[in-house]
């Protein structure tokens, strides 16, 4: 079995609850979505064997594996497979997810240790509402160490954050990151983040700021 990679480098987590993180990261090739903030629009793609993916990763000796994209779990048979095969060498594996497929993560949640759980406002992405699928991914991840996030836009509505706020009602003791985003950061930007901040705090929800570290230092 063979999966498109579209690269593997070693970097350091540059989002949400793990920053600052040193990880090998396998960004995975394609995507069911296409959010309109996507700054990892990918073009091209290697072909990789499971030996050869666990040859390449073992080579960048960083046991902290973050498995991003595109959206890894399209590739979910080739994922299973992969991870089996370091199972013994220890990894600790971290799933970068749009979480909307949610039996493709019933196929390799025994080998996931962390998952961030993307969160997508339709308002943001420009594309449909996603809260049902959304809950149907969150009842596979809890099984595992959760955190969510969230990508704040120009063009994310109020609406979108209330509803947030009730998907989140009965998942108070997981944080929410909100992300802005990084190509229209300015004043205005942060200070919607910043009520929306506020709104959700007030609902008892464990919301932190965070943007994309990696973009100001300025690396992949």
């Amino acid at each position: 079995m063979e999966a498109k990679v579209a690269s593997i480098f070693k970097s350091i987590q540059g989002e949400g609850k793990y920053v600052g993180s040193l990880q090998v990261f396998v960004r995975f090739f394609g995507c069911n979505l296409n959010c309109q903030f996507c700054d990892t629009k990918l073009e091209k793609f290697k072909i990789y064997n499971v030996n050869s993916l666990k040859k390449e990763v073992s080579s960048l000796r960083v046991k902290f594996l973050s498995l991003t994209g595109g959206e890894p779990l399209c590739q979910a048979d080739f994922l299973k497979m992969f991870l089996e095969s370091i199972a013994k060498d220890k990894f600790k594996i971290y799933l970068e997810t749009n979480a909307t497929l949610y039996k493709n993560l019933k196929k390799v949640i025994k080998y996931i240790d962390i998952i961030s759980f993307d969160l997508k406002l339709k308002s943001s992405t420009g594309g449909s509402q996603l809260w049902r699928v959304h809950e149907e991914f969150f009842k596979v991840a809890k099984l595992k160490e959760i955190f969510f996030k969230t990508v704040i836009t120009t063009s994310t509505q109020f609406d979108d954050i209330k509803r947030l706020a009730g998907f989140l009602k009965d998942k108070l003791d997981y944080p929410l990151y909100l992300q802005p985003d990084s190509r229209y950061l300015s004043r205005r930007l942060l200070k919607k983040m910043f009520v929306f901040g506020e709104y959700l705090l007030n609902k008892g929800i464990d919301v932190r700021i965070v943007p994309q570290v990696h973009k100001f230092l300025n690396i992949e």
